[in-house]
């Protein structure tokens, strides 16, 4: 038979209904069965959940190889091989477009439609390099398949995707939505120097915080590295608040370079904290070499040594110690010199607060971490038992904040953090709802208690901050810190929508 021409092909993609779809995982391939749908030029459509680790692998490796195959028999077996690059769908017209090319062909994107859920979705789309088409009597008889080459349509935007997809990959694996962590309480530090000491030096705070965002964010990377076998075992984790960033497992980054730049990060900051140590004074160094000996040995493989294995809530204290307290008075030290108890007062929130966005997240990991031997203290204690001790450090933290200004110069604008309650109320009532249902069902537990962290955090550093600066200026970081709460907000809401959204779609 003579070529085949664009239409036949098209016409028998069209009758296909599944295809293997094959990507690349660190060299290894990987495979699927989807359901797909095709354009008049061959541009090929998929879809899936959004945060699907094959969606961000697709981001980042967006190398792809599709087979359909179909036939009754074998002298009726046909197949076309589509080799392209994928591109995760962003405009609005062309999502609509996936919409209706798939909504027919597709059982899943059809049920979230009728749901009105499409929103939970993500579409791919594979622009083709080529496209192959063979039929078997015809590959018998030693003639050659039909071939589009579509290179030259795809090739001129690879290189500029390249860069921007693994920049996304190292993005993620610094988890970008835990370094609240990290540049609240340096901070806060700040904003007490300028306000209670009257002494300031916006270059020292520019290298705190960056220090501390640096060693958090190696941090991050070096647990990666530690735990790569256990978070592989991980399938109850709830992107992004627990089971680590999963760039190892999804194959973006090698466990070896995930180690190396979590040291090299690690590294550089302590690097930093040496010259603050030159600049500030040699009292920090201590808090430094704590806060480095916390992280490093905070989690590790099965059979060595960590804080979390080491005894019931060594690892949260750490947790506690560090990103709350360390940090503050650190960032304090480094603008003035010296320690003061007023700092170390107002620290003890933060260290609450940031104990609980640990601990919260540590309850859909629970059954994963029971398995892998890593004894966190919601492992330890049940997860009953660590409810309650959520609810207690919430407690503790309102508490000390009332309490502060009444027992010490801390000013009382520190009440504005009250402003914040109603995200703490809220993520009690998830955690007492849900503290042991599905991990799904307490995504809005682990989200309020991290917005609720970082709001508290900003609104005690604008309370520092409004007692000697302009109105003008308190107005600004007022504005700035609405605006990043709402974004954060709007991100975490966005993963807890992803996550919900199947069991959505699929309710009976």
């Amino acid at each position: 038979m003579a070529e085949r021409t664009k239409e036949e092909i098209l016409d028998y993609l069209n009758r296909a209904e599944v295809s293997s779809v094959g990507t690349s995982n660190m060299g290894k391939p990987r495979q699927r069965m989807m359901h797909f749908a095709v354009d008049d030029e061959f541009n090929v459509y998929l879809s899936s959940m959004k945060g699907d680790p094959k969606v961000i692998q697709w981001s980042n490796i967006p190398e792809t190889a599709m087979l359909i195959h179909q036939g009754q028999t074998f002298m009726e077996m046909e197949e076309c091989e589509i080799i392209g690059r994928a591109q995760v769908v962003r405009g609005d017209k062309e999502r609509e477009k996936a919409t209706d090319l798939l909504k027919n062909r597709s059982p899943i994107v059809g049920n979230f439609v009728s749901q009105g859920a499409v929103d939970r979705l993500e579409f791919i789309k594979v622009k083709p390099y080529t496209v192959k088409y063979r039929f078997v009597p015809e590959i018998l008889q030693g003639e050659a398949p039909t071939v589009f080459d579509l290179s030259s349509e795809v090739e001129g935007s690879a290189d500029s995707q390249d860069i921007l997809s693994r920049l996304n990959t190292w993005k993620e694996a610094v988890r970008p939505l835990s370094l609240t962590a990290s540049f609240i309480p340096a901070l806060l530090g700040g904003a007490m120097a300028f306000s209670m000491a009257g002494i300031f030096s916006w270059p020292l705070l520019l290298l705190t915080v960056l220090a501390a965002v640096m060693v958090q964010a190696g941090t991050n990377m070096i647990n990666d590295f530690k735990d790569a076998e256990r978070d592989a075992e991980n399938t109850g984790g709830v992107r992004p608040f627990t089971g680590g960033s999963k760039m190892i497992q999804l194959g973006l980054i090698s466990k070896a370079d995930m180690g190396f730049f979590g040291i090299v990060l690690t590294a550089a900051a302590g690097l930093i904290g040496l010259y603050l140590a030159f600049v500030s004074g040699p009292g920090i160094l201590p808090l430094i070499v704590y806060g480095l000996i916390a992280g490093f040995f905070y989690t590790n493989g099965k059979g060595k040594f960590s804080f979390i294995n080491l005894s019931p809530g060594i690892a949260e204290f750490l947790i506690a110690t560090t990103y709350g307290t360390a940090m503050t008075v650190g960032a304090y030290y480094v603008q003035t010199g010296s320690y003061s108890l007023e700092v170390f007062l107002v620290s003890i929130p933060v260290a609450a607060l940031i104990t609980n966005v640990l601990l919260i997240n540590q309850f859909p990991d629970a059954e994963s971490d029971a398995e892998q031997e890593k004894e966190t203290l919601v492992v330890r204690i049940g997860k009953k038992q660590a409810k309650n001790v959520l609810i207690a450090l919430f407690i503790t933290a309102f508490a000390a904040v009332i309490i502060i200004p009444i027992i010490s110069e801390v000013p009382a604008t520190v009440y504005i953090a009250f402003l914040s309650l109603p995200f703490m109320v809220q993520a009690i009532r998830y955690a007492n709802k849900h503290y042991d249902g599905q991990p799904t069902e307490l995504i809005p537990g682990n989200a309020h208690t991290a917005i609720h962290h970082l709001l508290t955090g900003l609104l005690l550093i604008i309370a520092f901050v409004m007692m000697e600066a302009s109105v003008w200026f308190t107005l600004l970081i007022s504005a700035g810190t609405l605006v990043f709460v709402f974004w954060v907000w709007k991100y975490i809401e966005r993963q807890r929508k992803v996550m919900s959204g199947f069991k959505k779609a699929f309710a009976k």
